[in-house]
């Protein structure tokens, strides 16, 4: 079984999805070029994803791919403070509509517990769904004012911004920036 070979935050799922287009040592890569590669990345979210990651028929990789198209609009759109385009929209709400879900609470003597339930769709519709609907949360909700595009060279990722001081996706990105900066000033002094 492949392992994702590209970037794994800790982010919000539908940021992780806009994040599988990547950079790589200054090449632009597709974390979902192939069937092998849309594999790769549910497995490596399965413990984020509802439902069986394993169950999603990879034949609908295509849906995956208008969902990441219409989530990197809808981030990109929030990010520039535009409109999100009417097309994106409608890929979002559709995704979300096709995985419905409800709460459902357990007990066992005096302890609760609750649970989101997923019914009615396949393990594809639910892992779509749970995406679009991440997106649609974070666009339409107050944590859209923290979405932040990487401040590293290169880099091509975005983040939710969760400390005052963070800029970058990650703690080698703020190196990389640390870095070239640390080389820029160098080079004005030579």
């Amino acid at each position: 079984m492949p392992t994702y070979p590209g970037p794994i935050r800790d982010e919000p799922l539908c940021i992780e999805l806009h994040n599988t287009l990547y950079a790589d040592r200054g090449a632009n890569v597709d974390g979902l070029c192939d069937a092998a590669g849309l594999r790769a990345w549910l497995d490596a979210f399965a413990g984020r994803l509802p439902g069986d990651a394993r169950a999603v028929d990879l034949e609908r990789r295509d849906d995956f791919l208008g969902l990441r198209a219409a989530v990197r609009e809808a981030l990109q759109g929030t990010l520039e403070n535009r409109a999100i385009s009417a097309t994106a929209l409608s890929v979002l709400n559709r995704y979300s509509a096709g995985s419905p879900q409800s709460l459902r609470i357990a007990q066992r003597g005096r302890a609760r517990s609750s649970e989101v339930r997923h019914h009615g769709a396949t393990a594809t519709d639910v892992v779509l769904g749970a995406i679009a609907a991440d997106a649609i949360a974070l666009v339409g909700g107050p944590r859209s004012a923290e979405l932040r595009r990487c401040g590293a060279p290169g880099c091509v990722l975005m983040f939710v911004k969760d400390h005052p001081r963070r800029e970058w996706c990650s703690a080698a990105c703020g190196n990389r920036a640390r870095q070239a900066r640390h080389y820029a000033r160098r080079r004005r002094r030579s």
